[in-house]
């Protein structure tokens, strides 16, 4: 088996860094100007409309993750024979997904649209063509979801930073155009998306058309090869329809139960939530292709450096998360002013949570690569997609008694640490996983990273009266001691000198 290409991981998460970066702050000033321009309302429908047709999502969602581990399988064993082949049915089934779904949801969205979501009358037209513009802009981008299957499977992830960095400042124009253009601010806010959505599609796809000679489309059919890939993305639908009931469907209870303005708080906190899962996204982006490599390279190794790497990712993943949740954490109310300047209610209680859950969310990622890599998810996906899908009736139960907004994200938070235990015995029985090994290793140094981290940072919050200052020296705080307890307490002895070799050969490399 070829060794774990760790320059390479190292080299792609740092171009994706990049673009997170930029991304991160962009989108946070993007949210800031839209809600301000949109008003709360009209965030908030626009929070909850897109949200219907997210619940679609789940079909292409489901196909791109197939379609990444299938390219990368083939990768790993060199077969680009079968990848031309691949590439040329997945392109197939996207464009029947994107079909299906406009089927679903000009039947069952438009009906739910016009009898059951809680629309101001004022606005219904304006969130009618919304509706409609959503519903073209994910069609455009499920075509997408093959051509960026196979950049990322290449790890070409240069051009994935680029185009991402150049949709982020196409959104960053959509902001001055609402600010200048004397029409409807929520249809044309739609309207300007979709055009967004086309040029980055013709981006990926002009880019992977000429980059990679098995994206130049020729018709194939194979069924046998169609059954494998539907075969495994099949079982994975019940796993990506559970996520997406406990996001988007939450979304429609609250707006059900409590009208568009709860669907602002939860909207602007979960632009948070995304924001700081972009770090878990990228560093994962570069690393998934490398654990699907290693088990599709040699299937005897699955207790040597494939599980080593899903260690080793799991505990970089929780802390990258953890260093940024903190400082938010502590000063939520005080960042979310800065940020926003009029807060609505509920958005700091939603962004405390989202946070929480998010961390515990972090560990999940290399797992279920690993998983997804045997192929062998029927068992796997029924069982934890049934618990991830109690989430819906849970949260209608406790919303129907009289419970508050906030009680929906406690119970997403409860039942994400179960998923991901339920998770742990899989890893056991598929991946031969030793449980203590991954106690010692992963959980024990994370429990005492996070403990001790949040001691200075939460000293300092209350010795000082509520600032902009006060903000900087948690963030400071936060960074220079949660460095100092991970790399002494939170990494092993090998991880140390491996990211000292790392940064000595970086350091090298510049100077020489």
């Amino acid at each position: 088996m070829p060794p774990i290409n760790k320059s390479r991981i190292a080299k792609n998460t740092a171009l994706l860094y990049f673009r997170m970066l930029l991304t991160m702050l962009i989108t946070l000033y993007t949210t800031r100007i839209v809600l301000n321009v949109l008003g709360a309302l009209d965030f908030g429908t626009y929070e909850v409309i897109a949200g219907i047709v997210a619940m679609f999502a789940f079909l292409s969602g489901t196909m791109a993750t197939a379609s990444q581990r299938f390219f990368a399988v083939e990768l790993g064993v060199e077969n680009h024979v079968k990848l031309k082949q691949l590439f040329s049915i997945n392109v197939l089934i996207f464009i029947g997904i994107a079909v299906v779904i406009f089927i679903l949801a000009e039947t069952i969205g438009l009906w739910y649209f016009n009898h059951i979501m809680k629309i101001p009358a004022e606005r219904f037209e304006a969130a009618a063509w919304v509706f409609q513009f959503a519903v073209f802009t994910f069609m455009v981008s499920i075509v997408t979801t093959p051509y960026l299957a196979i950049i990322t499977a290449r790890e070409h992830m240069q051009a994935y930073a680029y185009i991402s960095i150049l949709e982020v400042l196409f959104k960053l124009a959509i902001v001055f155009v609402l600010l200048y253009i004397p029409l409807d601010k929520l249809k044309l806010y739609a309207v300007l998306l979709f055009i967004v959505q086309i040029l980055i599609s013709t981006s990926y796809i002009l880019y992977s058309t000429f980059k990679f000679p098995e994206c130049k489309i020729k018709y194939y059919w194979n069924k046998a090869m169609f059954s494998e890939v539907f075969g495994f993305a099949g079982w994975s639908v019940f796993g990506a329809l559970a996520m997406t009931v406990r996001s988007q469907g939450i979304n429609l209870l609250l707006n059900f139960f409590f009208g568009v303005l709860v669907n602002t708080a939860r909207g602007i906190a979960f632009r948070v939530y995304t924001a700081l899962n972009l770090f878990i996204h990228n560093f994962f982006t570069a690393v998934r292709p490398q654990i699907i490599k290693s088990y599709s390279a040699d299937h005897e190794d699955k207790s040597g450096e494939m599980m080593r790497l899903v260690f080793q990712s799991s505990k970089f993943c929780f802390y990258l998360i953890l260093v940024l949740s903190i400082p938010i954490l502590i000063e939520t109310r005080a960042i979310l002013a800065v940020w926003l300047k009029i807060v609505p209610e509920y958005t700091v209680i939603f962004t405390r949570l989202v946070i929480i859950n998010a961390i515990i969310e972090s560990l999940a990622n290399p797992f279920i690569a690993s998983i997804q890599a045997t192929g062998k998810i029927k068992r796997y996906q029924i069982v934890t997609g049934s618990i991830i899908l109690m989430n819906l009736p849970i949260s209608y139960l406790f919303l129907k008694f009289g419970f508050p907004p906030q009680t929906t994200m406690v119970i997403v938070i409860i039942i994400t640490a179960i998923a991901h235990i339920v998770r742990v015995f899989f890893m056991k029985t598929m991946l031969k996983m030793e449980i203590i090994k991954y106690c010692k290793q992963v959980i024990i140094p994370i429990s005492a990273v996070t403990v001790l981290a949040f001691i200075f940072p939460t000293l300092y919050f209350y010795c000082f009266c509520p600032s902009f200052w006060r903000i900087g020296g948690v963030t400071t705080i936060t960074l220079i001691s949660s460095a100092l307890i991970i790399y002494f307490i939170g990494l092993t002895k090998s991880e140390r000198n491996g990211l000292k070799t790392f940064l000595f050969s970086k350091i090298l490399k510049k100077n020489g």
